[in-house]
């Protein structure tokens, strides 16, 4: 890659440099100390026990949002003890003389959006990955992965709570299992905080301070908790959950069952190393991929749904570029690219402490043939390890192999990405900076195989400016990867050509907060540019976009924003069937978006994006939108709906896609969602009907109806009916 070492080397200096001009100590770190009881502790949100009068006790809460500064309006108070199995958390959480607002009984739906609390831990002390649990006022559970700045809920747990509403406050009580989390017995110290969600009063507090611009359960912003006395002995992290699912399947008239079985296990290495197994894994019940229109001329990527994937997937996904060039897409495991599944045979993840500054994922899968893909072998391994206070140095090596015994595959089917960043965050937080280099591994060794990338930011209260540069080689094959701008479709040949390039990208916002609240909360003024060009220095686009969001006091939000592009086609290119092919020019085009959001913790509200303006060599008129009713807290009935008035090489089509969903919450354990969408463009209409009994943690029963009709005349094509269950034994 020209000057790319060069540029990565000279980066990685003024971070160096840049540690030791701004170590200047952290923010507000508060500490508690939590002693063990021998007591029995019952989950039932009473909190009578006589070990709770003892118990250690975070209070006085801080804002967090829509200020950062003065105790919080509603105060909360949690008492902190563990046994040998457990650490407890008794909640008492103030009240207004308002109705507490429960978006759901459904676990994980919108957790910080319903009065709640939630807990968030860093078991390693180290500021890299953790973990988080809350209740709603109502007892709806979440769980996730917390990350630096930012969290996950797909992730599974078993672990237990119970609340209970009165006059003036509500009481939650946890029972978190040691056993559910990763950490070195010789660890005392853990980072900890809590995040009070005030839907009432429309802000959020939390106990160790979190500066306004970073997310509540950013792990850099955590408190420590320090266990007096001696640590459990976690003997047991061992867990099974087998399934069966039985299915019926129907398509032109044709009637099949099948009846599958199979097993995720859970066991422990150690008390911070875990290893992960699966066979023949199961996803009918995960959540349907939401529909969209592309309106760019490359692929995008939808969100990993599976949970076999979700643990410790920072380790592992967290590398690159998201969205632009990532190495590892676990999506592309048992995946076809339109979304058909290939069935898993089996799989082996190993994540987990080394050491306290260590972290390891290791990762293999098999996968069987089918949709003429061959059957193939995927193996992962990633490291996280931790330098100086809060950076880090990250690896990772990925390997796509075609399984022997399969006629389509040889010796020479296969593809490796090897690469590693350093990754800079100042001690005090405003500082932060990236620099990496991979390099891909195939078949006959071509050269031009590199990705490079280098980036720098600084971020305090009003000002975020982040300024980067990166590299993709021509031959830069990522397999198990997303490099989605390296490949060029050439309509005129029916052909994808990989064109290497460099991208140029700033940003730049500017926050104003008004001292009073009363009508804004905060205007963020913002300016985006994106360079490409390619690594021979030839333009290829840019696309920069300029605009003001509003966000009142009363939840609502309102936006205004140009974005300009001008676009270099390589080669003639087709981004809707209907309007033939554009052809290979350069084209100059841009549109005006405004956006209002209503207030969203209402019972009603709703939502418009209007973007209007040229579009390559035509026009452009797109309405994006919702209308959402709440029936607190059994019922959610909302719509969304794109719709698309496009004229390309003078020819006007209208693409457009309606989803209703209809949720209803019958208790915290028995759920039925049922979703719809209606699309123009794949010609499709899609049914998606989910009935789930959660009858003991982490133990389901499904039943998944899914139908899908030709948009033409309603034309039935296929239908599907599962039932499932699964049982956590640990």
């Amino acid at each position: 890659m020209n000057l790319s070492l060069c540029k990565i080397l000279i980066i990685v200096s003024m971070l160096f440099m840049l540690e030791k001009l701004n170590a200047q100590g952290s923010l507000t770190h508060r500490v508690i100390t939590i002693h063990k009881t021998t007591s029995k502790i019952i989950i039932d949100a009473n909190l009578n026990e006589d070990a709770w009068n003892n118990a250690a006790l975070a209070d006085s809460f801080i804002n967090k949002w829509p200020t950062d500064s003065g105790k919080a309006k509603l105060q909360t108070e949690i008492k902190i003890l563990y046994d040998e199995q457990f650490i407890y958390f008794g909640i008492k959480a103030n009240l207004s003389d308002k109705q507490p607002v429960i978006q759901s009984l459904k676990r994980d739906v919108n957790p910080y959006y319903s009065d709640g609390v939630s807990v968030v831990i860093d078991a390693a002390d180290k500021n890299t990955s953790g973990y988080t649990f809350g209740v709603n006022a109502a007892g709806a559970q979440m769980e996730g992965i917390a990350e630096v700045n930012s969290d996950s809920f797909d992730w599974d747990a078993k672990w237990f709570s119970a609340t209970k509403i009165f006059r003036g406050y509500w009481i939650a009580e946890l029972a978190i299992p040691f056993k559910a989390l990763r950490f070195a017995r010789t660890q005392k110290q853990w980072g900890i905080n809590f995040i009070r969600n005030d839907m009432t009063n429309n802000c959020f507090s939390t106990w160790n301070q979190v500066p306004i611009q970073f997310f509540g359960a950013n792990l850099n912003c955590v408190g420590k908790i320090f266990f007096a006395d001696d640590m459990p002995d976690v003997k047991s992290n061992n867990a099974i959950i087998p399934y069966v699912a039985a299915k019926l399947d129907e398509e032109k008239k044709n009637i099949m069952s099948s009846l599958n079985a199979g097993f995720d296990e859970k066991i422990a290495i150690n008390s911070s190393l875990n290893l992960d197994a699966t066979f023949n894994p199961d996803f009918s019940q995960v959540d349907v991929d939401r529909q969209i229109i592309n309106l760019d001329r490359f692929n995008v990527l939808l969100p990993e749904r599976r949970t076999f994937f979700l643990e410790n997937s920072d380790l592992f996904s967290n590398m690159g570029i998201a969205g632009a060039v990532m190495p590892f897409v676990s999506r592309r495991i048992g995946l076809t690219q339109d979304g058909q599944l290939v069935p898993i045979i089996a799989g082996l993840r190993l994540t987990g402490n080394i050491n306290p500054a260590l972290r390891i994922g290791v990762m293999n899968i098999a996968t069987a043939k089918k949709y003429e893909q061959s059957a193939q072998n995927y193996f992962v391994a990633a490291f996280d390890h931790k330098i100086f206070k809060r950076s880090n140095i990250r690896g990772i090596i990925t390997d796509r192999e075609g399984l022997k015994g399969d006629e389509k595959n040889s010796t020479n089917n296969f593809n490796r990405v090897a690469g590693a960043e350093f990754n800079f965050l100042s001690d005090n937080t405003k500082l932060n900076g990236r620099a990496g280099c991979y390099y891909s591994f195939n078949p006959d060794h071509p050269a031009n195989a590199g990705f490079g990338l280098a980036n720098i930011g600084y971020t305090i209260k009003r000002v975020n400016i982040t300024a980067g540069w990166s590299q993709i080689d021509s031959n830069f094959i990522a397999d198990v990867g997303f490099t989605p701008r390296l490949y060029n479709y050439d309509a005129l040949h029916d052909t994808t050509v990989r064109i290497g390039y460099n991208a140029y990208n700033t940003t730049f916002d500017y926050f104003f907060y008004p001292v009073s609240k009363k009508t804004i909360n905060s205007v963020d003024f913002n300016i985006k540019t994106n360079h490409y060009y390619t690594t021979a220095n030839n333009f290829i686009e840019f696309n920069g976009t300029a605009g003001i969001d509003i966000l009142f006091a009363n939840r609502r939000e309102a936006a205004i924003s140009f974005m300009q592009n001008s676009v270099n086609l390589p080669f003639a290119t087709t981004i809707f069937f209907e309007t033939g092919s554009l052809p290979k020019a350069k084209y100059d085009f841009g549109f005006l978006q405004l956006k209002f959001l209503s207030n969203f913790l209402r019972p009603f509200s709703w939502g418009l994006t209007l973007e209007h303006g040229s579009y390559y060599n035509g026009s452009r008129t797109s309405y994006i939108g919702s209308v959402k009713y709440r029936a607190q807290p059994w019922g959610s009935f909302s719509v969304d709906f794109i719709y698309n008035n496009i004229t390309l090489n003078k020819i006007n089509i209208h693409p457009f896609i309606a989803s209703p969903t209809i949720e209803f919450a019958f208790s915290n354990n028995f759920f039925w969602t049922t979703f719809l969408q209606y699309n123009t463009e794949i010609k499709n209409f899609n049914i998606n009907s989910r009935l789930q009994w959660r009858f003991k943690p982490a133990s389901d029963i499904f039943l998944v109806y899914a139908d899908n009709y030709l948009t033409d005349g309603l034309i039935h094509s296929n239908r599907s009916l599962v039932f499932k269950i699964s049982y956590w034994i640990n």
